[in-house]
């Protein structure tokens, strides 16, 4: 599952979040931006009549013109959803999807879901090669009375943990949407992989991060499971 937050505030900032240098030092590559969508199961639905209706409209929208859509689906934490995701290349690419087509969801169409939220967030850090089976979703807020370099700053400091633990991480900041924080996303593949992840970061925590002034005003982690990619 996974996926899923934030205002043009530090746009500018890490937009020119890049990959590392080719051999011939050519200009380096913009990581890509996304589009994050909740879509809470109501109760007394059916899961995967919600499922199948999400499938068809992510296989539209990469016709619209997105890279690549997936979806995950709750595992472990909160809220009881299914996340999906859509890459684009900048906010100039999202401008020309939504203007060159409408979306494939009709207003009239019966409404499966509860309640739903919308978000677009940059990558800052590539970590993850493919998509994988299980993914842990965090999503840290910090302290209002930081700039914005400052937080980068924090987040940088508390979410190296879960690089060093599971190896295989993306980092992403808000750009527009509901709410202003900095998510990580770390894969694995199965339950065994994700004690030893978690034992090597409790470590950490118990170590440098225990005494680390870091300004977390909320924290949340999220266990997703992949549907579809």
């Amino acid at each position: 599952m996974s996926f899923a937050k934030q205002i043009l505030a530090g746009f500018t900032a890490t937009i020119l979040a890049t990959t590392a240098w080719a051999d011939d030092h050519a200009a380096p590559k913009a990581l890509p931006m996304a589009l994050w969508s909740t879509y809470e199961i109501p109760a007394g639905a059916k899961p995967s009549e919600l499922e199948a209706s999400l499938k068809e409209y992510l296989k539209g929208e990469e016709k619209r013109g997105f890279n690549n859509c997936a979806m995950y689906k709750h595992e472990f934490g909160s809220p009881r959803a299914f996340y999906t995701t859509c890459t684009f290349d900048d906010i100039d690419h999202f401008a020309r999807i939504m203007d060159g087509s409408p979306s494939v969801a009709s207003p009239d169409e019966v409404q499966l879901f509860g309640s739903h939220m919308d978000h677009i967030v940059l990558m800052t850090k590539q970590g993850m090669t493919k998509m994988p089976k299980y993914v842990l979703y965090a999503s840290t807020a910090f302290a209002p009375h930081l700039n914005h370099v400052e937080m980068q700053a924090k987040a940088e400091e508390f979410y190296s943990a879960y690089d060093e633990g599971f190896g295989e991480c993306n980092r992403y900041e808000h750009a527009w949407g509901p709410e202003l924080a900095f998510y990580a996303t770390c894969g694995f593949e199965s339950y065994a992989d994700f004690a030893a992840g978690v034992n090597k970061v409790m470590k950490i925590f118990e170590g440098r991060l225990a005494t680390a002034n870091l300004n977390i005003l909320n924290h949340r982690d999220d266990i997703l499971v992949k549907v579809m990619d």
